[in-house]
């Protein structure tokens, strides 16, 4: 079961929401400056003091952003 789903709303943002549709957060999609022809991905929920979560990985968006909702400590 997945806590969470995606609106695309540019290229390169999209938003998060939880199981009951309420949106959550964000998720950017950046160029990696590090590794140059990759992406990288930042997944910042809201109210999250832990702030952004780097995922450099496309397929582990939906795991990081699930980990770090079941996990907020505001909710």
């Amino acid at each position: 079961m997945s806590y969470v789903t995606f609106k695309r709303v540019r290229p390169d943002e999209s938003r998060i929401y939880d199981a009951d549709g309420d949106y959550v957060g964000d998720v950017y999609a950046h160029d990696d400056i590090l590794n140059p022809g990759q992406r990288v991905y930042l997944v910042l929920l809201e109210d999250d003091p832990r702030g952004w979560a780097t995922v450099r990985d496309r397929a582990r968006i939906r795991e990081v952003a699930e980990a770090r909702l079941l996990s907020h400590p505001f909710r």
